[in-house]
């Protein structure tokens, strides 16, 4: 009886949306050593650096979940700074095939500079031989820089 009361307690909680902050590791990646976060919402942090609030990070999980490349989900952390500009990207741990994805990766860029709002419908086409990988990756960008525009703009 207790193993089914956890096993139920753990499938919920993976169902419910909530999204661990990024680390120091991946804020330093997105250009955000030393910043800190505050929960916004579900897979949503403000920024600051000091007393400055520098933006907000979108983590695409908890919004993509239907969103698939070749082998699963392709979650990514979006950081759109203040002023409403993506500034950078990055993509999650996924179970991809590297090589493939390693092609579509770099769409990521494709989004770099761009107003969130034009960023969330803009028309990015997917890599040849990364089909499955480009089409995750930009369902991910798309629904996270929908959820930026919902719960924080």
């Amino acid at each position: 009886m207790t193993l089914l009361l956890f096993t139920f307690a753990y499938a919920t909680a993976q169902t419910s949306g909530n999204v661990a902050a990024p680390s120091a590791q991946q804020l330093s990646r997105l250009g955000l050593k030393g910043a800190t976060l505050q929960k916004a919402h579900d897979g949503i942090w403000s920024v600051r650096m000091g007393k400055k609030k520098s933006g907000h990070i979108i983590n695409s999980t908890p919004y993509a979940q239907s969103i698939r490349g070749y082998r699963g989900a392709t979650p990514v952390l979006v950081y759109v700074d203040a002023g409403g500009t993506v500034k950078k990207l990055m993509a999650l741990q996924n179970r991809e095939t590297p090589e493939y994805f390693q092609d579509a990766e770099p769409l990521l860029r494709r989004w770099v500079g761009k107003q969130a709002r034009k960023a969330e419908t803009m028309n990015v086409d997917v890599v040849t031989g990364a089909t499955y990988s480009s089409k995750g990756l930009i369902g991910n960008v798309r629904s996270a820089l929908k959820a930026y525009r919902e719960h924080v703009k």
